[in-house]
Protein backbone atom coordinates (compact mmCIF):
# COMPACT_ATOMS: atom_id res chain seq x y z
CA UNK A 1 0.00 0.00 0.00
CA UNK A 2 1.33 3.43 -0.95
CA UNK A 3 1.91 5.76 2.00
CA UNK A 4 1.43 9.51 1.88
CA UNK A 5 5.07 10.18 0.99
CA UNK A 6 4.98 7.68 -1.84
CA UNK A 7 1.74 9.14 -3.16
CA UNK A 8 3.21 12.65 -3.18
CA UNK A 9 6.27 11.50 -5.10
CA UNK A 10 4.07 9.61 -7.56
CA UNK A 11 1.98 12.74 -8.22
CA UNK A 12 5.14 14.83 -8.65
CA UNK A 13 6.59 12.30 -11.09
CA UNK A 14 3.38 12.10 -13.14
CA UNK A 15 3.10 15.90 -13.24
CA UNK A 16 6.73 16.30 -14.31
CA UNK A 17 6.35 13.67 -17.02
CA UNK A 18 3.17 15.36 -18.28
CA UNK A 19 4.95 18.74 -18.39
CA UNK A 20 7.84 17.32 -20.41
CA UNK A 21 5.41 15.58 -22.77
CA UNK A 22 3.49 18.84 -23.16
CA UNK A 23 6.70 20.73 -23.87
CA UNK A 24 7.63 18.17 -26.56
CA UNK A 25 4.20 18.42 -28.20
CA UNK A 26 4.24 22.23 -28.19
CA UNK A 27 7.69 22.33 -29.79
CA UNK A 28 6.89 19.72 -32.43
CA UNK A 29 3.31 20.55 -33.33
CA UNK A 30 1.06 23.61 -33.66
CA UNK A 31 -0.85 23.11 -30.41
CA UNK A 32 -3.56 25.60 -29.49
CA UNK A 33 -4.25 26.15 -25.81
CA UNK A 34 -7.84 26.45 -24.68
CA UNK A 35 -9.01 30.04 -25.25
CA UNK A 36 -9.10 32.39 -22.26
CA UNK A 37 -10.72 35.63 -23.35
CA UNK A 38 -8.94 37.80 -20.79
CA UNK A 39 -5.53 36.83 -22.18
CA UNK A 40 -6.75 37.41 -25.71
CA UNK A 41 -7.78 40.93 -24.66
CA UNK A 42 -4.54 41.93 -22.90
CA UNK A 43 -2.38 42.40 -26.04
CA UNK A 44 -5.20 44.41 -27.62
CA UNK A 45 -5.39 46.69 -24.58
CA UNK A 46 -1.61 47.19 -24.68
CA UNK A 47 -1.71 48.10 -28.37
CA UNK A 48 -4.59 50.52 -27.82
CA UNK A 49 -2.73 52.21 -24.96
CA UNK A 50 0.44 52.66 -27.04
CA UNK A 51 -1.45 54.02 -30.04
CA UNK A 52 -3.44 56.48 -27.92
CA UNK A 53 -0.42 57.45 -25.76
CA UNK A 54 -2.33 56.54 -22.60
CA UNK A 55 -1.35 54.50 -19.57
CA UNK A 56 -2.37 51.09 -18.29
CA UNK A 57 -3.05 50.57 -14.59
CA UNK A 58 -1.93 47.19 -13.27
CA UNK A 59 -2.71 46.41 -9.63
CA UNK A 60 -1.44 43.54 -7.51
CA UNK A 61 -3.81 44.41 -4.68
CA UNK A 62 -2.94 42.77 -1.36
CA UNK A 63 -0.67 40.14 -2.93
CA UNK A 64 2.47 40.03 -0.83
CA UNK A 65 5.80 38.25 -0.72
CA UNK A 66 6.34 36.16 2.39
CA UNK A 67 2.76 35.13 3.14
CA UNK A 68 0.05 32.87 1.71
CA UNK A 69 -0.28 35.01 -1.43
CA UNK A 70 3.40 34.81 -2.42
CA UNK A 71 2.76 32.65 -5.50
CA UNK A 72 -0.10 34.93 -6.55
CA UNK A 73 2.18 37.97 -6.21
CA UNK A 74 4.94 36.39 -8.31
CA UNK A 75 2.61 35.26 -11.10
CA UNK A 76 0.79 38.62 -11.15
CA UNK A 77 4.14 40.41 -11.36
CA UNK A 78 5.19 38.17 -14.25
CA UNK A 79 1.99 39.00 -16.15
CA UNK A 80 2.64 42.68 -15.42
CA UNK A 81 6.14 42.21 -16.87
CA UNK A 82 4.81 40.63 -20.07
CA UNK A 83 2.40 43.55 -20.46
CA UNK A 84 5.09 46.11 -19.64
CA UNK A 85 7.30 44.65 -22.37
CA UNK A 86 4.62 45.61 -24.88
CA UNK A 87 4.11 49.05 -23.34
CA UNK A 88 7.81 49.91 -22.94
CA UNK A 89 8.03 51.33 -26.46
CA UNK A 90 5.90 54.25 -25.25
CA UNK A 91 6.99 57.03 -22.91
CA UNK A 92 3.72 56.55 -21.01
CA UNK A 93 4.71 54.14 -18.23
CA UNK A 94 2.21 51.61 -16.90
CA UNK A 95 1.09 52.19 -13.32
CA UNK A 96 1.62 49.45 -10.74
CA UNK A 97 -0.26 49.75 -7.45
CA UNK A 98 -0.09 47.49 -4.39
CA UNK A 99 -0.48 47.41 -0.63
CA UNK A 100 2.51 45.38 0.55
CA UNK A 101 5.78 47.26 1.22
CA UNK A 102 7.64 43.97 0.67
CA UNK A 103 6.19 43.72 -2.84
CA UNK A 104 7.08 47.29 -3.85
CA UNK A 105 10.69 46.41 -4.88
CA UNK A 106 9.30 43.52 -6.95
CA UNK A 107 6.94 45.89 -8.77
CA UNK A 108 9.71 48.43 -9.41
CA UNK A 109 12.06 45.74 -10.73
CA UNK A 110 9.28 44.33 -12.92
CA UNK A 111 9.02 47.67 -14.72
CA UNK A 112 12.79 48.15 -14.81
CA UNK A 113 13.35 44.76 -16.48
CA UNK A 114 10.73 45.48 -19.13
CA UNK A 115 12.26 48.83 -20.08
CA UNK A 116 15.76 47.37 -19.94
CA UNK A 117 14.65 44.62 -22.33
CA UNK A 118 13.28 47.21 -24.77
CA UNK A 119 16.35 49.44 -24.30
CA UNK A 120 14.18 52.37 -23.33
CA UNK A 121 15.52 52.95 -19.83
CA UNK A 122 15.26 56.67 -20.42
CA UNK A 123 11.49 56.35 -20.02
CA UNK A 124 11.64 54.32 -16.79
CA UNK A 125 10.67 55.88 -13.46
CA UNK A 126 10.56 53.88 -10.23
CA UNK A 127 7.70 56.14 -9.07
CA UNK A 128 5.40 54.37 -11.54
CA UNK A 129 5.03 51.67 -8.85
CA UNK A 130 2.88 53.12 -6.07
CA UNK A 131 2.19 51.81 -2.57
CA UNK A 132 -1.06 52.50 -0.67
CA UNK A 133 -2.27 51.29 2.75
CA UNK A 134 -4.46 48.19 2.65
CA UNK A 135 -8.25 48.32 2.70
CA UNK A 136 -10.51 51.09 1.42
CA UNK A 137 -7.59 53.53 1.45
CA UNK A 138 -5.86 51.44 -1.21
CA UNK A 139 -8.98 51.18 -3.38
CA UNK A 140 -9.65 54.91 -3.13
CA UNK A 141 -6.03 55.88 -3.79
CA UNK A 142 -5.47 53.50 -6.70
CA UNK A 143 -8.81 54.39 -8.29
CA UNK A 144 -8.09 58.11 -7.95
CA UNK A 145 -4.60 57.73 -9.44
CA UNK A 146 -5.95 55.76 -12.39
CA UNK A 147 -8.65 58.35 -13.03
CA UNK A 148 -6.37 61.39 -12.60
CA UNK A 149 -3.81 60.01 -15.06
CA UNK A 150 -6.56 59.01 -17.52
CA UNK A 151 -5.54 55.34 -17.72
CA UNK A 152 -6.83 53.45 -20.72
CA UNK A 153 -7.52 50.24 -18.82
CA UNK A 154 -7.25 48.55 -15.43
CA UNK A 155 -5.74 45.09 -15.01
CA UNK A 156 -6.45 43.93 -11.46
CA UNK A 157 -4.66 40.69 -10.61
CA UNK A 158 -3.93 38.99 -7.31
CA UNK A 159 -5.59 39.38 -3.94
CA UNK A 160 -8.58 41.70 -3.63
CA UNK A 161 -11.52 41.73 -1.26
CA UNK A 162 -14.80 43.59 -1.56
CA UNK A 163 -12.79 46.81 -2.07
CA UNK A 164 -12.38 45.68 -5.67
CA UNK A 165 -15.87 47.09 -6.20
CA UNK A 166 -14.56 50.64 -5.64
CA UNK A 167 -11.81 50.17 -8.22
CA UNK A 168 -14.22 48.66 -10.71
CA UNK A 169 -16.89 51.31 -10.19
CA UNK A 170 -14.39 54.13 -10.71
CA UNK A 171 -13.07 52.48 -13.89
CA UNK A 172 -16.57 52.09 -15.30
CA UNK A 173 -17.41 55.74 -14.56
CA UNK A 174 -14.32 56.84 -16.48
CA UNK A 175 -14.94 54.45 -19.39
CA UNK A 176 -11.86 52.38 -18.60
CA UNK A 177 -11.68 48.69 -19.49
CA UNK A 178 -11.36 46.27 -16.57
CA UNK A 179 -9.80 42.81 -16.49
CA UNK A 180 -9.85 41.36 -13.01
CA UNK A 181 -9.01 38.36 -10.84
CA UNK A 182 -8.92 37.67 -7.12
CA UNK A 183 -7.86 34.65 -5.11
CA UNK A 184 -10.45 35.61 -2.48
CA UNK A 185 -14.07 34.58 -2.97
CA UNK A 186 -15.56 38.02 -2.33
CA UNK A 187 -13.14 39.69 -4.72
CA UNK A 188 -13.76 37.06 -7.38
CA UNK A 189 -17.52 37.66 -7.11
CA UNK A 190 -17.04 41.40 -7.64
CA UNK A 191 -14.70 40.78 -10.57
CA UNK A 192 -17.24 38.48 -12.22
CA UNK A 193 -19.87 41.22 -12.09
CA UNK A 194 -17.82 44.30 -12.99
CA UNK A 195 -14.96 43.21 -15.25
CA UNK A 196 -15.13 43.16 -19.04
CA UNK A 197 -13.15 39.91 -18.87
CA UNK A 198 -12.54 37.92 -15.71
CA UNK A 199 -9.91 35.35 -14.82
CA UNK A 200 -11.37 32.54 -12.74
CA UNK A 201 -9.38 30.64 -10.15
CA UNK A 202 -6.21 29.01 -11.44
CA UNK A 203 -6.48 30.75 -14.83
CA UNK A 204 -4.24 33.45 -13.34
CA UNK A 205 -1.33 30.99 -13.12
CA UNK A 206 -1.57 30.18 -16.83
CA UNK A 207 -0.95 33.82 -17.75
CA UNK A 208 2.75 33.64 -18.68
CA UNK A 209 2.03 30.77 -21.10
CA UNK A 210 -0.54 32.86 -22.99
CA UNK A 211 1.63 35.99 -23.19
CA UNK A 212 4.63 35.06 -25.33
CA UNK A 213 5.08 31.90 -23.31
CA UNK A 214 8.01 29.54 -23.68
CA UNK A 215 7.55 25.95 -24.82
CA UNK A 216 7.82 24.77 -21.21
CA UNK A 217 5.19 27.26 -20.00
CA UNK A 218 2.78 26.35 -22.78
CA UNK A 219 3.47 22.66 -22.30
CA UNK A 220 2.78 22.98 -18.58
CA UNK A 221 -0.64 24.50 -19.24
CA UNK A 222 -1.40 21.78 -21.78
CA UNK A 223 -0.40 19.14 -19.23
CA UNK A 224 -2.59 20.74 -16.55
CA UNK A 225 -5.61 20.66 -18.85
CA UNK A 226 -5.03 17.00 -19.74
CA UNK A 227 -4.53 15.99 -16.11
CA UNK A 228 -7.65 17.94 -15.12
CA UNK A 229 -9.75 15.99 -17.61
CA UNK A 230 -8.23 12.71 -16.44
CA UNK A 231 -9.21 13.54 -12.86
CA UNK A 232 -12.74 14.44 -13.98
CA UNK A 233 -13.06 11.18 -15.90
CA UNK A 234 -11.74 9.27 -12.89
CA UNK A 235 -14.34 10.86 -10.64
CA UNK A 236 -17.11 10.04 -13.12
CA UNK A 237 -15.90 6.46 -13.44
CA UNK A 238 -15.77 6.03 -9.67
CA UNK A 239 -19.28 7.46 -9.35
CA UNK A 240 -20.64 5.11 -12.02
CA UNK A 241 -19.17 2.10 -10.21
CA UNK A 242 -21.24 2.93 -7.13
CA UNK A 243 -24.50 2.98 -9.07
Amino acid sequence: MINDSGLIWAVVAITFAAMMAGRFLVRRFAVRLRPIRAYEALPVLAADAVESARRVHVSLGDSALGDASTVTALVSAEIAYRMSERLAISHQLPLLTLTSPMTLPLAQDTLRRAYLYRRTMGYYRSSAAAWYPAGLAFAAGAASLSADLDADSNILLGRFGANLALLGESALRHSQAVIAHSDLLEGQAVAFVQAREVLLGEELYAGPAYLNGTALERGSVLAQDVLRWLVILGIIAAALQTI
